[in-house]
């Protein structure tokens, strides 16, 4: 419980501050305001602050005026293509239908998010060719990836995804803050069933293959010194590239710094150069 005590020194002015510790989509941001009560009972006994905050919020607030911003969140991207452009994964975030009770007090939880690979349709029957400065796609999911909101870490539950051009191998990118040089900015998967082998029952989930850690990827020095994020702070992956060698089976990423990291997507081993 805070207290005020009379005489005390450390207690002095102090200028009111916010700050940010959520933002939902679709809503305003919000704050949680911090302050340092100044001031002496009549009586010359403790103040509880609790008991005088909602006042001394209001009365701090009309007083200063200070304005209170929060940085735009990452995009929050619905699909994408492969580079060569035969497939789309499309991202579909889904919410209860009957809200809980933890649901009612945070309106945008979301209780699954899946990413769905579907396959261009390029109209095979000749009695159904269709010629047209178009692309479509085709409404059968050949495989897909169901994530746990609760269990991942993607911010506002936005993963970002890349594909390779062969359909095989869906890569999600960690975005949003990154203090932990060992969390996990990247997550591999594969495809279970491969064209022209078996298929077996049930839906195609994939197969998760390995998460690689920003230690992996940045040099060591710099993984260590990110201890700090604010909304100015760059993503992990901005000034870098990412590209797939030719056979599809290695995700070469280049860091802001130039150093370069092949990862075999098959195992998620990797190799620096």
């Amino acid at each position: 419980m805070a207290t005020y005590r009379p005489g005390d020194p450390r207690n002095f002015p102090v200028t009111p501050y916010f700050r940010r510790v959520e933002s939902t989509r679709g809503h305003s941001p919000r704050f949680h305001f911090h302050t340092v009560f100044c001031g002496e009972s009549a009586s010359g006994k403790l103040v509880n602050v609790n008991m005088i905050r909602p006042l001394l919020s209001v009365c701090v607030s009309l007083a200063c005026g200070l304005p209170a911003f929060a940085g735009p969140l990452f995009p929050c991207v619905k699909a994408v293509t492969s580079k060569n452009g035969d497939y789309i994964v499309v991202v579909e975030r889904q919410r209860p239908s009957e809200p809980d009770r933890e649901a009612r007090v945070r309106p945008g939880k979301l209780q699954q998010v899946s990413l769905n690979v579907l396959p261009k349709e390029d109209f095979i029957n000749e009695k159904d060719k269709l010629i047209a400065s178009a692309t479509y796609w085709t409404d059968r999911t050949i495989w897909s990836v169901v994530l746990d909101p609760s269990r991942t870490q993607y911010e506002d539950g936005c993963p970002l995804p890349v594909i390779t051009d062969d359909g095989e191998f869906l890569v999600l990118m960690q975005t949003g803050p990154v203090l932990g040089s060992a969390k996990a900015v990247l997550r591999i998967y594969r495809r279970r069933d491969h064209p022209g082998g078996p298929i077996r029952q049930g839906p195609d989930h994939g197969v998760f293959i390995k998460d690689i850690a920003l230690t992996d990827l940045w040099p060591q020095e710099r993984a260590s010194a990110l201890r700090v994020w604010n909304d100015e702070t760059p993503q992990w992956f901005v000034g870098g590239s990412f590209e797939f060698s030719a056979d599809y089976r290695e995700m070469i990423i280049t860091t802001r710094w130039g150093n370069a990291v092949h990862i075999r997507l098959d195992d998620g081993s990797l190799t620096s150069r």
